[in-house]
């Protein structure tokens, strides 16, 4: 059943001063781990400066969390979002697990450093932004390409190396 102009109008409503604005993605040298590598994107909008500090120490979390065993790979192979909203940064690390599946582990960071991002209430929860969205489209496609091909180590170094790059809307 069609909505109409009567029902819509309160719904997606935000303030009149707020505008969606692009970022752009810039891929880093994969994270090798035990049981993983990962391709890495730093997500931030152009004007912003790189924060090559921040990158290494989420680089160094992760290592730090896998050898804690706070976070099991399985042999797997996926990609990291490391995205800067204004001040604020959240980590997005997401595995190809079970052939074809996406799954994702959240973090964000704060003065103590990174940490899990906590559970919200309700059924419903935050998994990606529109921007992360179009990183993770990119990734989509990439894999699938992969799980087409033979999946011998040419065909795993061609995933690595496709990399999202340019302005993410």
């Amino acid at each position: 059943m069609t909505q109409t102009v009567s029902q819509l109008t309160e719904l997606a409503e935000y303030p009149a001063d707020w505008s969606h604005q692009p970022k752009e993605i810039f891929p880093g040298d994969p994270l090798v781990l035990s049981g993983a590598c990962l391709k890495w994107y730093d997500i931030r909008r152009p004007e912003v400066a790189a924060t090559p500090e921040v990158s290494s120490e989420a680089r160094e979390f992760l290592s730090a969390e896998v050898a804690a065993g706070r976070l099991e790979f399985r042999k797997e192979m996926g990609f990291v979002l490391l995205h800067r909203d204004g001040a604020k940064y959240f980590m997005l690390v997401c595995v190809w697990r079970d052939k074809n599946e996406m799954w994702q582990g959240l973090y964000y960071k704060d003065d103590a450093g990174f940490l899990p991002y906590p559970p919200k209430p309700g059924f419903l929860r935050p998994t990606q932004c529109v921007m992360e969205l179009d990183a993770t489209s990119h990734e989509r496609r990439a894999w699938s390409r992969y799980l087409r091909s033979d999946r011998k180590t040419a065909a795993k170094q061609a995933y690595l190396d496709d990399a999202c790059t340019g302005e993410l809307v």
